[in-house]
């Protein structure tokens, strides 16, 4: 993966987005199938438990997923960059 194209492209997606904002919903309908808007809910939900300080059970329970898949949002949690954090207004745990 070329990573000036990874940028770019990361750049006229955040772009469109916050031109879109106004009519946010009907864009992600266009944009997005319907898994695609479940699979980044999901996420979000998952973030959010771990935040609250949830067991990986407990998350992949009430969310319907594996622990694997709640490890994994857990990692961007621990180790991202912290985009999560502040639109969810959340704390990295250790």
């Amino acid at each position: 993966m070329d990573k000036s194209n990874l940028e770019k492209d990361k750049k006229l997606l955040v772009d469109t987005i916050k031109k879109s904002s106004k009519d946010l919903p009907n864009f992600l309908d266009d944009l997005l199938t319907e898994e695609e808007i479940l699979d980044l809910a999901q996420r979000i939900k998952i973030a959010r438990l771990i935040f609250d300080g949830k067991t990986y059970d407990e998350i992949a329970e009430k969310v319907g997923t594996s622990t694997s898949t709640v490890s994994k949002i857990g990692q961007i949690v621990k180790y991202g960059k912290g985009g999560l954090e502040k639109a969810l207004g959340g704390k990295k745990r250790n």
